[in-house]
């Protein structure tokens, strides 16, 4: 029975003396041998190598010889060991969790008094609003986001009426769409850098290239006015009648070009009012979100721009403002799926343009998981409960009959999971731990209590 350490562990363990024995071969992703299963170690260095590789956790076979010794030579219970070090992991996972949830809601509903006085400012004055206010809600956000990527996740609520609609989108939109360029810039920065660097190696001068060798794409100022792009993307709706916003029903042609004034039209005309139209950061993303992505693209405006004029910023805004659109609850449409959007939206944009790949790919990567604190639908009929959306690392705490366990099972991590009916269901949508409450035992309803 082979069974998983923390690496962390064992460092600590051979930094004091101690030796370990795998008793199974650990590769790396590549396939290149780090630890043979005979090879004791007594050398944390060789441990520190195999972290800086990638590998957390190391396997532990018994039946091979495998095991932990101490500083004296006395061997380690290391199952018992495992398994304390996993359940501790588990409830730092779930305290993390609880931590973030109780400040998301601060934050978020802070967020929303503060687009609701935005907006009543803006109805009030015919467009001009307190911008102190919107930079000082965007840099409590984006501060946030930066810290934790998926805390999106936390800021997002089911909408049913307009003006909810109207707050939160704004806020949803700012959150899904940072996080997802914040992922983007760090992958396609770091992408330049390792052509830049193999370009060297092959035989460029350093002089050719500059020095030091180095690239980002986005500072953090840019970030911070690219942020308030976000949060303003859709302003220019406030000043379009409630009644054809909310319509019940298709709207006719002259109402569709109506709500397409709301970007080029009315909201440059708030921008402009509130002396922000000089910020191209913000003007783009007001004016061209809603913009092709990929030439031929349908039902795009204005259409005084082509796919490749528009920003890599504004197409983060798009799949975001799409993204949000499709899993929100409308008077006219139910809320589509999150996993069956992402697929949706990732179809329509995948192999467009090679750019445009790198967006959709971070894209994918931050909204395309299963958020943690999240409960998700196995195909054998229990729920489970989200700890870490990589993976994901997922507790089940109902049989398949629904009934909630009396004993608390261990995490189960499902990108490693061979059996078919331990497999998230994606034709059920994710549930909120409010919807299962009830069924929730105590040591996961604890998170909710916020």
């Amino acid at each position: 029975m082979k069974v998983k350490i923390n690496i962390d562990q064992l460092i600590e363990i051979v930094s004091k003396g101690g030796t370990v024995k795998t008793g199974v071969d650990i590769y790396n992703q590549n396939d290149l041998l780090l630890i043979d299963k005979d090879m004791l170690v007594n050398n944390v260095n060789t441990l520190l190598y195999i972290k800086k590789n990638g590998i957390t956790d190391i396997c532990i076979q018994p039946e091979t010889a495998g095991g932990i010794w101490d500083h004296n030579g006395k061997e380690i219970d290391f199952i018992s060991a495992g398994k304390k070090e996993f359940v501790s992991t588990i409830e730092k996972k779930i305290q993390k969790i609880t931590e973030l949830k109780k400040t998301a809601k601060i934050k978020y509903e802070h967020a929303k008094q503060n687009i609701k006085q935005v907006i009543l400012d803006i109805k009030q004055t015919g467009g001009e609003f307190d911008y102190e206010t919107v930079e000082k809600t965007v840099t409590d956000l984006l501060n946030f986001l930066t810290v934790n990527e998926s805390a999106f996740s936390y800021l997002t609520k089911e909408i049913f009426s307009y003006d909810d609609y109207l707050y939160n989108h704004s806020i949803n939109v700012c959150t899904i769409a940072m996080a997802v360029l914040n992922r983007f810039n760090d992958q396609f920065s770091d992408t330049v850098n390792r052509f830049l660097s193999n370009a060297y190696v092959q035989g460029l001068k350093e002089k050719d290239l500059g020095s030091p060798i180095s690239y980002v794409q986005y500072l953090p100022d840019e970030i911070r006015d690219i942020a308030l792009g976000y949060f303003l993307h859709d302003v220019g709706k406030v000043l379009i009648a409630d009644e054809i916003l909310n319509k019940n029903g298709p709207l006719t042609g002259e109402e569709f070009e109506l709500v397409k004034q709301h970007s080029y039209g009315k909201g440059l005309t708030i921008l402009t009012r509130n002396n922000l139209d000089h910020n191209p950061y913000v003007r783009n993303s007001v004016q061209f979100h809603h913009c092709a992505l990929y030439s031929g693209e349908p039902r795009c405006y204005p259409e005084t721009r082509t796919a490749i004029e528009i920003p890599i910023y504004v197409k983060i805004c798009k799949l975001a403002d799409i993204y949000d659109a499709m899993t929100s609850k409308r008077v006219y449409k139910e809320a589509i799926n999150p996993i069956v959007s992402v697929t949706e939206i990732f179809r329509k944009y995948a192999e467009k343009d090679s750019l445009l790949q790198f967006v959709l790919h971070a894209f994918v990567k931050v909204v395309g998981i299963y958020p943690a604190g999240s409960i998700v639908s196995l195909q054998n009929g229990q729920l489970a409960y989200v700890v870490d959306s990589v993976g994901p690392l997922v507790i089940p705490f109902t049989n398949p009959h629904g009934r909630t366990l009396q004993e608390r099972m261990e995490a189960v991590n499902l990108e490693g999971e061979t059996d078919p009916n331990m497999q998230i269901d994606r034709r059920k949508p994710l549930k909120s731990p409010v919807d299962a409450y009830e069924l929730l035992p105590d040591y996961l309803r604890q998170p909710l209590d916020n």
